[in-house]
């Protein structure tokens, strides 16, 4: 590596929020993003290109071997960690800001880079807000597998939204953890948290609940909002000085996050991996969510 490169060679700071760059116009959100989240935590930045030697040449059919080439592609990869530090330190001078140019595969590059850090933010692609997120083998392998919290960012949103951190919640002890993460992001933000509990098909004395409004809707509706409000009672009580919202919406939960969280600051899931692999699937809510979320989106890693 030459030694512009071997110049962003710096480990994870511990507990840092490390922001993923892939070179592309998606940057400017997760570098924006990453510093605003770190500044809040007080934590320090850092920013990882990851370079992969051996990835073939659209345009050549070849892999990055040549002395002509691979310098080409590290005076590049510098650029693109350097304007980043740059772009950084002029809206946030105080912010302690760190870069690295791991060689390797993106993914494998990432989630050793967030080996002890605070967050990982990545970016993702979207056409406009009508349209699904679509992410690359990277970006999903990089959630999926990630030792830390993993922040996604759609290239459409601001550094803040309205505030608001919203976190679903289904009774389980998952939920509860999440709601605790809520508790912590909504420490840095406006202090407000609204919980989602969703539910869908449901028979009451005997009769499928359909109609909104009769009794049978409002004591389903009711028992949900029990179950949430159990859940959250003491992580609530511990945090008097936020605002917590209880929504109870009838429909598919992943519907039900991505339109309470329209607009919010953070949306909260949960992934939970099968056997003794934390981490090895998204479950379908979380994938869901990810393809429709207008808004950042946090996904924490649980224990089945």
């Amino acid at each position: 590596m030459s030694s512009d490169a071997s110049t962003h060679d710096t480990p994870t700071p511990s507990d840092a929020v490390v922001a993923a760059l892939d070179g592309s116009h998606r940057d400017d959100a997760v570098i924006d993003w990453a510093a605003a989240e770190a500044t809040a935590l007080a934590a320090p930045l850092h920013l990882v290109h990851a370079v992969d030697l051996g990835t073939p040449l659209s345009a050549y059919g070849e892999l990055l071997t040549s002395p002509e080439i691979v310098e080409r592609v590290e005076q590049e990869s510098t650029k693109v960690v350097t304007e980043a530090r740059d772009r950084v330190t002029a809206a946030h001078p105080d912010l302690a800001v760190t870069t690295a140019l791991p060689t390797g595969s993106p993914s494998g590059a990432l989630l050793h880079a967030a080996e002890g850090a605070r967050v990982l933010v990545v970016g993702s692609a979207r056409k406009n807000k009508a349209e699904r997120i679509v992410l690359g083998t990277t970006s999903l392998s990089v959630v999926a597998h990630t030792p830390c919290p993993v922040v996604l960012v759609p290239e459409d949103v601001g550094t803040t939204g309205d505030g608001r951190v919203v976190v679903g919640i289904d009774g389980s002890n998952n939920s509860r953890l999440a709601f605790r993460h809520a508790l912590e992001a909504a420490e840095v933000r406006d202090r407000k948290v609204t919980t989602v509990t969703s539910w869908n098909v449901e028979v009451e004395n005997g009769v499928v609940v359909t109609e909104p409004g009769s009794p049978e809707w409002q004591t389903v509706d009711q028992r949900y909002r029990d179950m949430a409000e159990r859940t959250i009672a003491e992580d609530r009580a511990a945090h008097p000085d936020i605002d917590v919202t209880v929504e109870v919406l009838h429909g598919r939960a992943a519907d039900s996050l991505v339109k309470i969280a329209e607009g919010a600051d953070l949306l909260l899931v949960g992934s939970r991996g099968r056997g003794g692999f934390r981490g090895l699937l998204l479950g379908s809510v979380t994938q869901r969510v990810l393809a429709l979320a207008t808004c950042p989106v946090a996904v924490l890693h649980q224990q089945s």
